[in-house]
Parts: C-alpha cells; structure tokens; sequence
C-alpha cells in the first residue's frame, strides 16, 4: 500500500481490500459522506430510508481498516423535507451506538452560516461530528487543541497556586481545592469557525480547520488519517499541513484532479 495517494474507486470495496492486504493501519479516519437524496435515479444518492444501513456497512469496512487505539470521526447533517427535519442522522447514530463506541458528538458551530430561504426557519448554524471507536483505549491528545482560559480565576501564577485554598465545591460535586486554573485549558466540544468560502469546483467544501481540530485531537505526528469521500482534498491538506500521512478515496475522477492539484500547489508553498 502506497500512503500519501489518491485511490479511485468506490469507498466500501477499496476499504475491504486494504482491509484485506494491510489490516489496521489507520489512526483517524474522518469524512463527511454524502446527503440522503430523496431521488437516487436523479443525483445519484443514497435515500433516507436505505441512509442507516449504508453507513452502517461504511463504519463496518472502515473499521475493518482502523487500529485499536484509533478514531472515526462523521462530519454530517441531515436536510429538511418540507418544513421537517429528517430522522435519518438521528436513526443512523442509533444504529451506529449498537454496534461501536459512541464517544462523543461534537458541534460545529458556524460563525457565517448560510440563510435557509425559508421565511419559517432560522439560519442552520451548526453541523454534528459524531465520534465512534473500537475500544475504550483510543489516542486522544486534549493539549493539542487547547485554548486561552477565559476563566474569572485565570491569573498570575501565584493566583493559580492559591486557587482552591479552600474546601468546597462546585455545583457537579467537584472538589475544588487542589484544582488549578492555567492559561489554556480544553475546549469545550463546540467547535466554532467559519463555513469555507472556496470558489472551487465541489458544491460542499468543509473548512481545512475542521479535520485539523481532529487530526490535532486524535492523532500525532507519522500517523495515518485517512478519508473515505475525499472529495476536493481538504482532509489530506490538514494531514500534510500537520505531519501526518494521508490516504484518500474518491470515485468522482474530477474531485480527483481538483484534491491532487490542490495536494501538489501546497507541497510547492512548502518548498
């Protein structure tokens, strides 16, 4: 197997054979798939109804695939069907949980979401992430992506040595008196930035920040993320961007061109 490529072919079958010549070799794999469609024989998607099953069998090839201590990481958000919310993340994370670690689901919160057109509904200012494992003993690196404490308590050293000095605890029982406030702390699992507003040619290009956040999280450096829908080659530019190696898959040979040539303008920057 050769990393830092693009393979051409349909997610599920290329999964199964890497699968079936290297075993568990990835440390993340994150990707957003495609929506539910409503009318398969028109944009050439996967129903609602058939949406479950289907990723279902995508977390079961890329599981295949991931190590014991690695993470896979959905980027997704239903639609809205006649002034209804779909059900079918909803029925998808369930069915999902039954089978793998449901860790956590992460929000990304949108600082410039796009008007809806529907003089009934808000602006859709978030996305889910959705976190499954293998195992309970899976990487995660919190310091990577910590943030400036906004913290009342967050001071000079000598402020945070002398926090705590006393015996109570705050309303979750936590006993405070030990505890120290430093200038970075963990985020919280509200993720906020800003929708991409690249002019490419892909109708849905996530932020570079998003996979970054995760492959901050969950991986170190010389490891493996790969991407099952890499579509225009974001996740694999925050892997090169971050010193990790990248594998991407995508049956669409014009997404291929525009990820390898967005790959190749970067390893010229880097130059």
């Amino acid at each position: 197997m050769r990393l830092n490529t693009v393979i051409h072919g349909d997610c599920l079958s290329t999964l199964s054979e890497l699968y079936s010549t290297n075993k568990e070799f990835a440390d993340l794999i994150i990707f957003s798939p495609p929506y539910a469609q409503q009318r398969q024989d028109t944009y050439g998607g996967v129903p609602e109804n058939d949406y479950p099953d289907w990723m279902l069998s995508v977390v079961r090839a890329g599981m295949m695939i991931l190590k014991p201590t690695g993470s896979l990481v959905i980027n997704i958000k239903e639609h809205v069907n006649d002034g209804v919310r779909s059900l079918y993340v909803l029925e998808t994370t369930l069915l999902l949980a039954r089978e793998f670690r449901y860790v956590d689901e992460y929000i990304w919160h949108k600082t410039n979401p796009f008007p809806t057109g529907s003089k009934k509904r808000l602006k859709d200012g978030y996305e889910r992430c959705l976190h499954f494992t293998k195992s309970a003993d899976y990487q995660f690196y919190p310091d990577s992506v910590s943030e400036k404490s906004t913290s009342k308590y967050a001071g000079d050293n000598e402020r945070r040595k002398n926090k705590g000095a006393h015996n109570t605890t705050n309303g979750s029982n936590m006993h405070m008196s030990k505890r120290i406030i430093g200038e970075l702390v963990r985020p919280s699992n509200v993720i906020t930035m800003p929708v991409s507003c690249l002019n490419i040619d892909h109708p849905a290009v996530y932020p570079i920040a998003l996979p970054e956040f995760f492959i901050r999280l969950m991986t170190k450096e010389g490891d493996v993320v790969v991407d099952p829908f890499l579509g225009s080659g974001t996740t694999a530019l925050a892997a090169v961007k971050l010193g990790r190696q990248y594998l991407g898959i995508e049956r669409d040979e014009a997404y291929i061109r525009l990820a390898e040539s967005r790959i190749a303008a970067l390893a010229e920057e880097r130059k």
